[in-house]
């Protein structure tokens, strides 16, 4: 046994020693085919030019004076690799000497992007890896191939052709450019739905987010084959379905078909509708005391025999938690019932009311919100670190984020905890572009040609503040604003905010008269309940008036001696009111006022049921020229008539007043500030066009009482593509603007006598009818009215056709 031990520690000594002699050797193109033990005094690094010696050794797995093998060879030259540093790597030894060989890749001096339109070279360098001062390898520029593809998948371009090449320069640099030829853009060429009754394509159309290809496609990116849009669009369906009484609805497939010769898709939802189902008996189970039926009839929104509805269920279940949770309960736990009856297509809803499990918020994490603070997110959570743990009061927070609009999705989820009764909040976002840049024109048929330019900023250097900065140019007014606006001012869920605004304008009849204004406003808002919120506000206004000097005649006999509202006598200004007089030259308003809005519409862009109520007043005399009251009210409120024709009823009613503090001389209020008649609030005649007005000059006056009221009725234009964003309307207008003001009266009869006054005691009621087209544009939302004035006056300025911006409120 001596013997063999002997002889086996000779022969490992032997071939260890003609390991040293000959080498050990491996590179990069080499296995290891057995383990061999070996030291080396130094390690000598070649072929390297940017990288330093230390650097490559110390990816090394061997050390001098310490014994190695073939299987730490291989690592070495794994990690090495690992790097991306290297095109090859060999390692070998000479003598006592290890050394390691190198080639270095490339790097990267500058990359460039050719061919590409639709994408900004910015967004293309975010969407690819390579940069410039990087390490460039093959696989890299592969991968960013892809990538671009998939940017130009996403604009709607899948016929894109991606290639690169490589430019070698001097100190192995070199340029790396991506060659584009991005293609036709990829339509869809139709949506079509199959499986259902209960509403045609055309309502659902509106319901999802992709829509078809049409000749101003251009002009936006909806009509883009995606497949996450297309997820999110089967999402819609079933959240519109589920609140309209259909419990049972599911999507069976969803199909894109892409025509390569057409270079468009065919996007085909399959659908089962189910039986649509009405709420039947509602009934609440309580295990917690003190909280019975009684106590929390009043959270319940689910009324038997009503059409079921998730979202309802859903705001009772928010409603009785936050009922319960803030008498101390904060573990409360609502949980629905079903129990469908298929005999009468009922579903009887029982909420279960118990104290759930007792976890508590270890942290909250969010992640994904490169630009945007952390402190954005977290501060609209009710709930914090150590507090209770609510399932339903996480769910209102993530709609209060989504709320915000500057991120694309919210997914909030949660993990364990370091004990069983904690858990880790994770709140995971992915944002969104929230900056516009806006460069428009256009015309209307009151204000005539029109050019704006704006920058607006939803989330003002991450902070959650908002940013506008705008100027408008057009045939009757100047204009330049500045909005800002911080949300949580102070840190409470107080919104603050400033407007700055610059505007000349000119009398729209005939430019009698211009007025500078400049003014500014500072404003508290303060939400009482997700429906319900009031605002208090300072707001100060500086106005200039001057007379048009062309109407001016310097040499002509004065008409009448004329002293403006500063008390100096100016020239005679031919056709101007009497009652305007008081108008000229400097005033000032200062004064404080108050808002309340109520809103519970089902869409603010595109509400169909629902009303939103606005009440605000404003009480000059806070320093200033001006005192007196000014009380505006409006209600606007949407129906749908009939679902499965898309027939919606829309009706608004706005009304104001003014009331003069002290004596009505004309030193407290001007006429010229009175309530103006505008287009908009009764068709059919022009803005200015109607009400008090002076009988000798023809100037509209205005009046310090108005109401107006409008009953619409909206539906698919027939024989109309869907996707053209087309729809009709039939509308009737009525109303009144009355009351000029016994300071104009006693200026006008100052003048021309007591009997003369016919016009401006104007308290007729004007009327009129017509019909509509409303255009859902790329631009914004803009309509065409005809209508035909049914009570007026011989005196008003009547129009019977019309066209703008649509605005319901």
């Amino acid at each position: 046994m001596q013997f063999k031990s002997v002889t086996k520690t000779i022969i490992f000594s032997l071939f260890l020693m003609f390991g040293v002699v000959g080498g050990l050797s491996i590179s990069g193109n080499n296995g290891v085919s057995q383990a061999q033990a070996a030291v080396v005094s130094s390690i000598d690094v070649r072929g390297n030019q940017r990288i330093d010696d230390d650097v490559v050794a110390s990816y090394l797995s061997i050390s001098p004076g310490k014994s190695f093998s073939n299987f730490d060879i291989d690592d070495s030259i794994k990690a090495l690799f690992a790097t991306g540093l290297f095109s090859d790597v060999s390692i070998y030894q000479q003598s006592r000497v290890l050394v390691v060989e190198v080639s270095e890749n490339a790097t990267v001096n500058k990359v460039f992007f050719e061919g590409n339109k639709r994408i900004k070279e910015d967004v293309l360098k975010t969407s690819v890896s390579m940069r410039a001062q990087g390490v460039y390898s093959d696989e890299q520029a592969a991968s960013d191939v892809e990538r671009i593809n998939l940017a130009y998948s996403r604009v709607g371009r899948r016929g894109a052709q991606v290639s690169y090449e490589v430019i070698p320069l001097a100190n192995n640099r070199v340029n790396v450019v991506y060659r584009i030829n991005e293609g036709d853009k990829t339509k869809i060429a139709s949506i079509i739905f199959e499986g259902n009754s209960a509403f045609p394509d055309r309502r659902l159309l509106d319901v999802i987010g992709t829509k078809q290809s049409t000749i101003l496609s251009f002009l936006s990116t909806n009509d883009v084959y995606d497949q996450a849009r297309v997820r999110a669009d089967e999402e819609r369906l079933r959240q519109f379905y589920f609140n309209k009484g259909f419990a049972d609805f599911q999507i069976i497939s969803t199909t894109a078909d892409l025509d390569e010769v057409a270079n468009e898709y065919v996007i085909v939802f399959t659908i089962e509708e189910g039986p649509r189902y009405t709420f039947g008996n509602i009934a609440v189970e309580s295990t917690i005391p003190g909280f019975g039926e009684a106590d929390l009839s009043g959270s319940i929104e689910t009324l038997s025999g009503e059409h079921y509805s998730a979202k309802k269920v859903e705001e009772t279940i928010l409603a009785m938690t936050e009922y319960v949770a803030a008498t101390g309960f904060a573990f409360v736990e609502v949980v629905p019932r079903g129990n469908r009856n298929f005999d009468t297509n009922t579903i009887d809803v029982t909420y279960l009311v118990d104290e759930g499990a007792r976890v508590f918020i270890e942290d909250i994490r969010i992640i994904g919100n490169d630009r945007t603070r952390d402190y954005i997110i977290r501060r609209e959570f009710d709930l914090s670190e150590g507090d209770a743990f609510n399932r339903v009061l996480i769910n209102k927070t993530r709609d209060r984020i989504e709320g915000l609009g500057f991120f694309k999705s919210v997914n909030i989820t949660t993990r364990p905890g370091s004990s069983p009764d904690r858990v880790v909040v994770i709140v995971n976002v992915l944002e969104q572009s929230t900056g516009d840049i806006s460069l428009s024109g256009g015309y209307s048929s009151n204000g005539g040609a029109s050019a704006d330019i704006s920058f607006s900023e939803r989330n003002f250097l991450g902070r959650g503040q908002y940013l506008k900065v705008g100027a408008r140019r057009s045939e009757d007014e100047d204009s330049y604003v500045f909005n800002f606006t911080e949300p949580y001012f102070l840190g409470y869920r107080i919104s603050a905010g400033i407007a700055l605004q610059a505007t000349r304008s000119d009398d729209i009849d005939e430019r009698r008269y211009a007025i500078d204004t400049n003014s500014g406003t500072l404003t508290f808002g303060v939400p009482i309940t997700e429906k319900f919120g009031t605002s208090v506000f300072y707001t100060y206004r500086d106005t200039n008036v001057e007379a048009n000097p062309a109407i001016i005649d310097p040499g002509a006999a004065p008409v009448r001696p004329l002293t403006n509202n500063n008390g100096q006598q100016g020239d005679a200004v031919n056709e101007l009111s009497s009652a305007l007089v008081n108008g000229l030259g400097d005033f000032t308003f200062s004064g404080f006022g108050y808002s309340l809005l109520y809103s519970d519409l089902d869409d603010n862009k595109k509400p169909r049921e629902g009303f939103r109520a606005a009440f605000s007043q404003t009480f000059y005399g806070a320093g200033g020229d001006a005192q007196y009251m000014s009380t505006e009210a409006s209600i606007v409120a949407y129906h749908t008539l009939l679902e499965e024709e898309d027939i919606i009823l829309f009706g608004r009613a706005r009304a104001g007043h003014i009331e003069v503090f002290g004596n009505d001389n004309g030193t407290n209020f001007r006429t010229l500030d009175n309530f103006q008649a505008r287009s908009n609030h009764i068709r059919g005649f022009e803005s200015f066009g109607y009400g008090p007005r002076d009988p000798v000059t023809n100037d509209p006056l205005g009046g310090r009482t108005y109401w107006n009221a409008t009953a619409e009725m909206r539906f698919p234009m027939p024989f109309v593509p869907r996707s053209l964003g087309l729809r009709s309307a039939l509308f009737a207008d009525v109303g009144q603007l009355t009351n000029v003001g016994q300071d104009a009266i006693n200026r006008f009869t100052a003048v021309n006598g007591p009997d003369a006054t016919g016009q401006l005691d104007d308290d007729g009621i004007r009327s009129s009818v017509g019909a509509s087209v409303i255009w859902d544009s790329p631009f914004g939302l803009l309509r065409a009215d005809y209508a035909i004035p049914l009570s007026e006056e011989t005196y008003d300025d009547t129009e019977e056709f019309s066209f703008g911006i649509s605005r319901d409120f």
